[in-house]
């Protein structure tokens, strides 16, 4: 039985899972990876009908937590990025790079990677230059409403959403702003609307069980090359964020408070590992 300390342990790392995951250019799924939670959670939801008795405390407080963190998120997100764009941007930006040697790991630097790896890296880099180069050419945004049409795009977000967390590196949020469908998003969510909630929900539902198949496919099969994807999407997902920042014509005081969370958030990535090695021990175990 779970302790009431590791419960809330499991509880707390889901909230922080999906409030990362709300912003566009952080991966919530890299910070599900530092706290070693990533590939049990994929493993579970790729045999969800098998596991779900299994390991139903474990899905049940990751999940509790994962949905409180996203809903909390979006309720604040976007008076955050209206009054503090800059200096959020150099937190998230920070929280990246205090990542990246916690990712490093998982490659199996041990091992040196191969052309394969190094060609998967790229790929990985590449990706999300492309979803750069949509996110800021694509000024247009969905408009959704109580009709068919919006019920369907409603779907098409949750799937993207899900798959998201399932891909370590890349941002759903980056994604959602590059086709125009991030804002809409924030809207729902925050202002609860159930009609198209709903929909939401299911293709979060659909995109979970059937991109984690692919997942836990890709990290039994090829582990090392699919952390070489996870770590050039990562990599590239700096870009994203600081175009996002640049693009605000920062003034100097923004830049000071920039500079500051850029540090904090390198700072809190650092104690965010190493609460993460810690945590996967007892995480993993079953």
């Amino acid at each position: 039985m779970e302790s009431s300390l590791s419960a809330v342990k499991k509880f707390l790392i889901g909230a922080l899972v999906g409030i990362v995951s709300t912003v566009p250019g952080v991966s919530g799924a890299v910070l599900a990876v530092c706290f070693g939670i990533y590939e049990r959670l994929v493993a579970d939801v790729a045999d969800i009908y098998h596991k779900i008795r299994e390991d139903f405390a474990f899905l049940m407080l990751v999940g509790t937590g994962l949905a409180f963190g996203i809903v909390v998120s979006f309720l604040g997100l976007e008076w955050i990025l209206d009054n503090y764009l800059v200096a959020s941007m150099m937190l998230f930006t920070g929280m990246i790079l205090g990542q990246l040697p916690e990712l490093w790991r998982y490659t199996e630097p041990e091992i040196r990677p191969s052309g394969t790896n190094i060609v998967a890296f790229a790929v990985g880099v590449i990706i999300m230059c492309i979803f750069l180069a949509l996110a800021f050419s694509n000024a247009e945004e969905v408009v959704l409403k109580h009709d068919v049409a919006s019920i369907f795009w409603m779907l098409i977000i949750g799937v993207i959403f899900a798959m998201s967390h399932l891909a370590p590196g890349i941002s759903g949020a980056t994604v959602l702003l590059a086709v125009g469908l991030y804002p809409p998003l924030i809207h729902t969510v925050s202002s609860f609307d159930v009609v198209l909630m709903v929909p939401l929900v299911i293709g979060i539902f659909i995109g979970l069980i059937g991109f984690a198949k692919v997942v836990h496919h890709a990290l039994t099969r090829y582990r090392k090359s699919t952390y070489m994807v996870i770590l050039g999407l990562t990599i590239g997902s700096i870009l994203v964020i600081i175009q996002e920042a640049v693009t605000a014509n920062p003034g100097i005081t923004d830049i000071a408070l920039g500079a500051v969370a850029l540090v904090a958030g390198i700072v809190i990535s650092i104690m965010f590992s190493k609460m993460g090695r810690k945590a996967s021990v007892e995480n993993t175990a079953r």
